[in-house]
């Protein structure tokens, strides 16, 4: 088969010479071969759903190489370092935001991380600072007028105010009426908060400092990137961001194997 031949192909890639191939390298190769292996195996067989008109069967090797694709790891971060090319407006530019003098992102009009917008689920982190009144997350954002929103909010004023979390979905430029919930702890003026936000089918789970805030189901976005925004009034600042999904051994490893397919 042609599936086969080409996996020969492969280890005769990986292991050109094996006097010459060390135990690292060794158990590197044998990685490989598990991973190919698992994903060929749930290749041969899943049903090949074929019709009556259809009188031949799927092409193995083309079914191999799209399900080690779908199985590679992503991993896009984001440090603002290499300037704000990667994301987009309406306008083409985040003309909005602004560099502080500690190489944060002060953030204005929403804005959407272009290498993103064409994945479905992920893990989305960032390390951000609200300033005055809040800042939102967007995912599942396929453009700038359909997205999911998760609103860090700073609530009530005083010495000791708190932190709220808004969410609600944009669809065709309208929003959605929003739902509010809170997190256990008081706001902090000069901390740095850690989100994180797992985004699996309908399913979404936001976490603040490792503290799970929300969970929620939603099934009207299904594709779509991330991005980030102040609404008018709001004030916060950005050090980073990164999307991430498949970061386990095995989708490292499909990373690897797309790269040579």
């Amino acid at each position: 088969m042609k599936l086969w031949r080409h996996l020969r192909t492969l280890v005769a890639y990986l292991a050109p010479d094996p006097a010459l191939v060390s135990p690292r390298k060794h158990i590197a190769i044998l990685a490989v071969l598990l991973a190919v292996a698992a994903i060929a195996g749930a290749v041969v067989l899943t049903p090949s759903h074929r019709t009556k008109s259809q009188g031949t069967k799927p092409d193995a090797w083309k079914l191999l190489r799209q399900r080690v694709s779908d199985r590679a790891q992503v991993d896009l971060f984001d440090d603002f370092s290499q300037g704000l090319d990667a994301w987009e407006t309406r306008d083409n530019r985040p003309s909005t935001w602004s560099y502080d003098k500690n190489g944060f992102v002060s953030l204005g009009a929403l804005s959407l991380y272009a290498p993103s917008l064409q994945m479905t689920n992920y893990d989305l982190d960032a390390l951000v600072q609200i300033e005055a009144k809040g800042l939102g997350l967007v995912f599942r954002a396929d453009s700038s007028r359909n997205y999911q929103v998760a609103k860090l909010l700073v609530d009530g004023s005083g010495p000791m105010p708190s932190l709220a979390i808004e969410r609600y979905a944009v669809i065709s430029g309208h929003a959605s009426l929003p739902i509010l919930s809170r997190y256990p702890q008081h706001f902090q003026q000069d901390a740095l908060y850690r989100v994180h936000l797992e985004v699996r089918g309908d399913s979404f789970a936001l976490y603040i400092q490792g503290n799970l805030v929300d969970y929620w189901t939603d099934s009207r976005l299904k594709v779509g990137g991330v991005g980030l925004f102040c609404s008018p009034g709001q004030h916060g600042r950005v050090a980073w961001i990164r999307v991430s999904h498949n970061t386990d051994s095995v989708g490292r490893m499909c990373s690897l194997l797309a790269s040579m397919f």
